[in-house]
């Protein structure tokens, strides 16, 4: 994955009214956590922000002055419309130790094309455990050969060096199927029923006359 640099600059003053300022100037209030370190409050160029994260990037270096930190963007706040950056949250790694982190899939090809048969993206992304620099933008998921009944599990994935599978193994993440049941097997039931021959259900049992 591609780490991108972004300059910062600390925040004097924090709240709601410093937040809206810092907004209007173009700069997005962000958090700096972990690693056992305070929390740190800076404001970073929201555009620059913006046009890195629709690119899928997750991976930053934020740096000021001459200190840089390598982070994963952990979270991203919008306003209530989803369409202005109000807030984002970094975390501090240790670029030569393994993170937790979900990593974006992308399809590869297009089945067979059958009547009446779809292909259901149950999954859009897969959590694994990597060392950074080893994590790419998105894993390829290729589907042109998967046929109608067939599915793909996380665990058939092939995963960047060195990383390991958090999801679920068995978690299904794309599945090719018939929307209904084909109509030559709705057909072959519906003979099948025909050909059964049903006995009335006796509800009573008449009793003989007794002619004396």
């Amino acid at each position: 994955m591609k780490i991108i640099t972004l300059p910062i600059v600390a925040r004097e003053k924090v709240g709601s009214a410093n937040s809206r300022r810092d907004r209007s100037a173009g700069r997005l209030p962000v958090n700096l956590y972990g690693m056992g370190r305070p929390t740190a409050n800076f404001t970073v160029d929201t555009h620059s922000f913006g046009m890195s994260f629709e690119r899928g990037n997750r991976m930053f270096e934020l740096e000021l002055g001459d200190e840089k930190q390598i982070c994963l963007l952990k979270d991203i706040q919008y306003n209530s419309l989803g369409n202005q950056l109000l807030h984002a949250d970094f975390w501090r790694i240790d670029d030569s130790k393994p993170v937790t982190i979900n990593l974006a899939l992308e399809f590869v090809g297009v089945p067979d094309a059958q009547s009446g048969a779809v292909v259901d993206f149950v999954a859009r992304d897969v959590q694994i455990n990597c060392i950074p620099r080893n994590i790419p933008e998105h894993l390829d998921v290729n589907i042109g050969s998967l046929a109608v009944g067939e599915h793909i599990e996380a665990k058939e994935l092939e995963l960047p060096k060195g990383a390991t599978l958090v999801t679920v193994p068995e978690t299904t993440i794309v599945s090719h199927h018939y929307k209904h049941a084909p109509a030559a097997e709705a057909d072959e039931a519906a003979e099948d029923a025909e050909g059964e021959s049903v006995e009335p259900e006796v509800l009573t049992e008449r009793k003989p006359t007794d002619d004396a």
